[in-house]
């Protein structure tokens, strides 16, 4: 019977953190301000737009402010990399409420973007592009901050894009980085075994966001994203979420149901890119935030 009780405990106990997260993270902000600060769409309307190659097909996706006079400040860049053939409109939430807060997105449309070529990209067009007259970029970019962020395969697109354009890129956010293992061994995009993706070659700032989920228990675990965390030399921060949207957070959740995500995916790229005070406290400080909240449980900054 005593082993039958000990059972009972262990999932009564494991059923209320579970209870205790989900309130948390989906409360009314009171425990984790910083979170429930950037969760809400931001003060600025935004618009889209998209840009093509010569031969008229679309190379990117665009996510901005649709007034950019209105935001008093000049417009950080954003640049996107999905995940194995995946498309910007699948986070299309996430790249939207971005631009609600007044960052300038631009997110290829290829499918394959582990080898950090189109991320990089994507930062030096926007960047040419405030210089533009004719363009609607023109003098409206603060083209000495960008930050490389990315999915799965375009997370390791971004790591590649910032170590190899470090005057270009300033801060870095991945999403379920996976595990090294894989490189090479995704047949539909071969390009992606170029070369690995190494995190302790970074000197930009870098925000790890992993998940408890079954599928990066396999492609990025909790373990991979702390020995990459562990790797870096630079300011850095590991956030692990259990539930988003209250559901369990997993690989592809940031674009299939990214609410969970959204506070300190923002606030890391306010902090980093605009020098939010507020936003810094998630991750800096005597007592992180990040570290405190029940529902990111295994975070870690440095």
């Amino acid at each position: 019977m005593k082993g039958k009780h000990l059972r009972l405990a262990v999932a009564l106990t494991a059923a209320l953190l579970s209870a205790t997260a989900c309130t948390a993270a989906y409360g009314h902000g009171t425990q984790y301000p910083v979170q429930a600060a950037y969760a809400g769409p931001g003060p600025y309307a935004t618009t889209t737009g998209t840009v093509t190659d010569a031969a008229g097909t679309v190379t990117y996706d665009l996510f901005y402010p649709a007034d950019y006079a209105a935001l008093g400040f000049k417009s950080p860049i954003v640049t996107w990399g999905n995940g194995t053939w995946g498309k910007p409109s699948d986070a299309a939430v996430f790249l939207r409420h971005l631009a609600s807060y007044g960052f300038t997105v631009i997110a290829s449309t290829s499918p394959c973007t582990g080898t950090g070529k189109e991320i990089a990209a994507g930062a030096s067009y926007l960047a040419a592009q405030d210089g533009v007259p004719a363009s609607v970029f023109h003098g409206h970019l603060d083209v000495t901050r960008v930050a490389a962020v990315g999915l799965s395969q375009g997370a390791g697109g971004a790591v590649r894009a910032a170590t190899n354009n470090p005057a270009l890129i300033t801060a870095v956010e991945t999403f379920s980085l996976p595990n090294t293992f894989w490189i090479g061994r995704l047949p539909l995009c071969p390009a992606t075994a170029a070369g690995a993706y190494n995190p302790a070659a970074l000197t930009q700032p870098i925000f790890f966001v992993g998940t408890h989920g079954p599928f990066d228990a396999v492609a990025a675990s909790t373990a991979t994203e702390r020995a990459f965390f562990r790797s870096t030399t630079v300011h850095a921060a590991l956030g692990l979420i259990l539930f988003s949207g209250h559901k369990l957070a997993d690989h592809p959740s940031i674009a299939t149901n990214p609410a969970g995500f959204l506070g300190y995916a923002t606030a890391w790229l306010e902090y980093r890119l605009r020098g939010d005070a507020t936003a810094a406290t998630a991750f800096t400080g005597p007592h992180p935030e990040l570290l405190s909240n029940v529902n990111w449980p295994g975070s870690a900054v440095k």
